[in-house]
C-alpha cells in the first residue's frame, strides 16, 4: 500500500511539522506558493488543496488511507497539482476555503479538501474522504477520477460555479436588520446563551463539547458588570467539570482540545496551546475574585505543564500534541487497571482508582481515562497527599511511554496568548518566575518573528513563514498591555504603539474601518478576508477595539479612540446578526460603554507602592486598565482623576467612566472596595 521509496518529496524542504509529516508521500506534494501555481496554469490542471494540521486525527487517517497509497497518489498526480498547506501555519489560506466549503453547503472541519483553478478559485470540496465509499461519502478515488472528468470536459460548469462562489466570497457582509447593540441586547443574548449551557455538565449543549474560551470569558465578564444577574454559574460549573473531567491531564497537566461526550469524559486527545492558554486566564481571574483551591491547583498544574512540555529550544512555545501514538488515539493517556496496580503499592491502588474512576472493564474502550467526575470534592488532606504521589508514580511511568507527536512551530497569536496567561499565573501563584518567562517570551517574539520591520506568523528552525495575520498583532499588542500592567514598564506601551502602527498602516481597511485578516500587501490570496466572529481564539476586531481604547487613555491619543469607535462601528451588523459568533465584539461593546481604571499614583521607591499595585492586579472588574502616574504628573484634563494625584504617598484612584471614588492608600481596602 504504501510508498516505500527514500526518496523525498518537494515538502522535505518545508519547516512545519504538518507538512514534514507528508514529505515521503508518492502524491507529488507542492507547498502553497508560486511553483504549485505556475505548474497548474502552465499545464492546465486543477489544484487539489489539503488543508489540515499535525494534531488532527482524521488528517493522519486520509494521509495514511490516500495519501500513502500508491494508486490513489498516481491518480493525484496524472491529473491536479497537489498542494499540501498547514492550517496553522497559514490560517488565512483556511479561512477562505472554509468558507467557501460553507458557501457550497458542507459542514467545514478538516482535512480540508478543495479543488481550485490554476487561478486560485474554488469549484469544489468537502474534508475527509474514504477510500471506499462509505459513511454516506463517495470514495475519494471517485472523487479524483469524476472531478478531473468533468475539468476536461464540461469546463463551462467550472466556470459557473467559481465566479458565483467567489461572488459569494468577495460580497461585504448584508447591512444587519436588527438594532444597535444596547445593554438590553446583550442581556438577552447572554441568557440565551446560558439557556444553552448544560445545567448538569456545564459546556454549551450535550456533545461533542468545547472549552469555547471567549464565550466563558464574555459570561465572566458580565458577571463582574453586574454580579446580582447570576451570569458566573454556568462559568463555575464549566470550569469545575472540565478541571475534575477526563478532558483534564490530571498526571501531567492541561486540557484537551475537545471532549466528544456530555460528561467530558472522552476527550479528543490533541491538545492545544491556545486551548491551554486561555483555560489558565479565565481560571486567573476567577481565583482572584473568589479564592479557589481547585482552580490555583489547575493554574499550577497547567502552567508547570507548559514550561516542561511546551517550551521549544528557541524559547517560545511550541503549539500542540497528536491525539496519537504508535498509530492508536490516546494511547499515552489512558491506563488498565493492572498497570496501575503493579505500579502503586496496595495501600494506594484503591483509594487511587476509587477517586480517579478506574476499573478492570474500563471507562472508554476498555481502557482508562483518569478523571474525578465522580468524586470532584477534596479528600482529607492525607488522602489528597497519597493521590499526589499516585499521580507522580504514574507521570513518571508514562513519560516511559512513546509520546505523541509534537508540532513545535512557535506561533505568534497563540505565543502571546501564552504570554497572557503566564502573567495571569504569575500573580496568582505568586511567582516572579512565571512573570520572567513571560516577558522573556515577550522578547523572543520580537527577535524570532520580526523580519523586515514586520511580524511574521510562524517560527521554526531558525525560519519565519507566513505574514503575521492580524490576530497576531491583536494579540501581541494586549500582551504587551498585559506586560505593562504587571511591570509597570513603559516600554511596553511603547512597544504596543509601535505595533498598533503597523497593524494599522497594512490591515486596516479605511474604506469600512475593519481590519482584514491578511496584510495589504499579501499577493496570494484571492479575498483579504475580514471576521468579526471569534474562532477559537478572540477575534482580532475585536481584540482591537479593546486595545485601542486602552492606549487612547495611556497616550492621551483621541485618533486611537475615534478608530476603536469606527472599528465597532464595523462590528455592529456583524455581532448583531449572530450575536452568539461573537463574544469578544460584546466584550468590545462593554469596553467602549462601561470603563474602569485602577490610577495608582506613586513610584516603586515609596513604601506600599508595591502592595498597593498587586491589589490593583487582583482586583476582579470589568473592562479595566491599571496605569501608574507619579504624583507630580499631569493627567489631561478629560481624565476624571486630572488634577487629583499630587499626593504624599502611594494612592489608588479607582475611576468608573468619568467618575473617581477618593484615593485608596490601603492595599486591603483596595482588594474589598467595589467598583460597581
Amino acid at each position: 500500500m504504501s510508498n516505500s521509496t527514500a526518496n523525498k518529496n518537494r515538502l522535505a524542504e518545508e519547516t512545519s511539522p504538518y507538512l514534514l509529516q507528508h514529505d515521503t508521500n508518492p502524491v507529488d506534494w507542492f507547498p502553497w506558493g508560486d511553483e504549485a501555481f505556475d505548474e497548474a496554469r502552465t499545464k492546465n490542471k486543477p489544484i487539489l488543496l489539503s488543508i489540515g494540521y499535525a494534531a488532527c486525527h482524521w488528517c493522519h487517517v486520509m494521509a495514511h488511507e490516500s495519501f500513502e497509497d500508491d494508486k490513489v497518489a498516481g491518480l493525484m498526480n496524472a491529473n491536479f497539482v497537489n498542494i499540501k498547506v498547514d492550517r496553522e501555519e497559514r490560517p488565512d489560506i483556511d479561512r477562505i476555503y472554509m468558507d467557501a466549503l460553507h458557501v457550497m453547503g458542507e459542514q467545514g472541519g478538516w482535512p480540508l479538501t478543495m479543488f481550485l483553478t490554476p487561478d486560485l478559485k474554488p469549484f469544489w470540496g468537502g474534508t475527509y474522504f474514504p477510500p471506499e465509499s462509505k459513511f454516506g461519502r463517495p470514495s475519494f478515488s471517485h472523487v479524483l477520477n469524476e472531478l478531473s472528468r468533468i475539468w476536461q470536459t464540461e469546463p463551462d460548469k467550472i466556470t459557473s460555479n467559481t465566479e458565483a462562489l467567489l461572488d459569494r466570497l468577495r460580497a461585504p457582509a448584508p447591512a444587519s436588520t436588527n438594532p444597535d447593540p444596547d445593554h438590553q441586547l446583550l442581556d438577552r443574548m447572554i441568557k440565551q446563551l446560558i439557556g444553552a449551557v448544560d445545567e448538569h455538565n456545564g459546556g454549551i449543549g450535550q456533545a461533542p463539547k468545547f472549552p469555547q474560551g471567549p464565550v466563558f470569558q464574555l459570561l465572566w465578564s458580565a458577571h463582574l458588570a453586574t454580579p446580582e444577574q447570576g451570569y458566573d454559574a454556568p462559568v463555575w460549573l464549566t470550569m469545575n467539570k472540565i478541571s475534575q473531567g477526563g478532558i483534564y491531564d490530571h498526571l501531567g497537566g492541561g486540557i484537551a482540545r475537545y471532549a466528544v461526550d456530555a460528561k467530558w469524559l472522552v476527550p479528543h486527545f490533541e491538545k492545544m496551546l491556545y486551548d491551554n492558554a486561555q483555560y489558565v486566564t479565565l481560571l486567573c481571574k476567577m481565583h482572584n475574585s473568589v479564592p479557589n483551591d481547585l482552580f490555583r491547583q489547575r493554574i499550577d498544574q497547567t502552567v508547570r505543564w507548559l514550561l516542561s512540555d511546551m517550551k521549544t529550544e528557541d524559547g517560545l512555545f511550541a503549539s500542540s500534541y497528536d491525539a496519537d501514538s504508535e498509530g492508536v488515539e490516546g494511547k499515552f493517556y489512558c491506563w488498565e487497571k493492572a498497570e496501575i496496580d503493579r505500579l502503586l503499592t496496595e495501600s494506594t491502588r484503591h483509594l487511587f482508582n476509587k477517586i480517579y474512576d478506574v476499573s478492570e472493564q474500563g471507562n472508554w474502550e476498555h481502557t482508562n481515562i483518569l478523571n474525578r467526575t465522580d468524586h470532584a470534592d477534596p479528600l482529607p488532606p492525607d488522602e489528597e497527599d497519597v493521590l499526589a504521589q499516585s499521580r507522580d508514580i504514574l507521570l513518571a511511568h508514562r513519560k516511559k511511554r512513546v509520546a505523541p507527536g509534537w508540532d513545535d512551530k512557535a506561533l505568534t497569536d497563540w505565543n502571546a496568548l501564552t504570554v497572557i496567561a503566564l502573567l495571569n499565573a504569575s500573580i496568582v501563584l505568586d511567582d516572579r518566575v512565571l512573570q520572567e518567562v513571560a516577558l522573556t517570551t515577550m522578547e523572543k517574539l520580537q527577535t524570532h518573528l520580526r523580519k523586515d520591520g514586520r511580524l511574521y506568523h510562524s517560527f521554526r528552525n531558525g525560519q519565519v513563514r507566513s505574514h503575521a495575520t492580524a490576530d497576531d498583532y491583536a494579540l501581541v499588542i494586549s500582551a504587551a498591555l498585559t506586560a505593562y500592567e504587571v511591570t509597570l514598564d513603559w516600554k511596553w506601551i511603547e512597544q504596543a504603539d509601535s505595533l498598533m502602527g503597523e497593524a494599522l498602516d497594512y490591515y486596516l481597511d479605511r474604506n469600512d474601518n475593519a481590519f482584514a485578516m491578511a496584510p495589504r500587501d499579501a499577493t496570494d490570496l484571492i479575498v483579504r478576508d475580514k471576521y468579526a466572529n471569534d474562532d477559537v481564539t478572540p477575534n482580532a476586531n475585536a481584540t482591537m477595539v479593546i486595545n485601542l481604547w486602552k492606549l487612547s487613555v495611556y497616550l492621551n491619543n483621541p485618533d486611537y479612540h475615534a478608530t476603536a469607535e469606527a472599528v465597532f462601528e464595523w462590528l455592529k451588523s456583524n455581532m448583531t446578526r449572530n450575536p452568539f459568533a461573537c463574544p469578544t465584539a460584546w466584550l468590545a461593546f462593554t469596553t467602549l460603554a462601561e470603563q474602569t481604571q485602577f490610577i495608582l499614583v506613586g513610584n516603586h521607591n515609596q513604601k506600599n507602592f508595591a502592595e498597593l499595585h498587586k491589589a490593583c492586579l487582583k482586583v476582579s472588574s470589568p473592562n479595566q486598565l491599571i496605569m501608574q502616574v507619579d504624583a507630580d504628573a499631569s493627567l489631561p484634563d478629560s481624565h476624571p482623576a486630572s488634577g487629583k494625584t499630587g499626593l504624599a504617598e502611594p494612592a489608588v484612584f479607582l475611576c468608573r467612566n468619568m467618575t473617581c471614588n477618593l484615593p485608596v492608600t490601603d492595599p486591603e481596602d483596595l482588594s474589598q472596595s467595589s467598583v460597581h
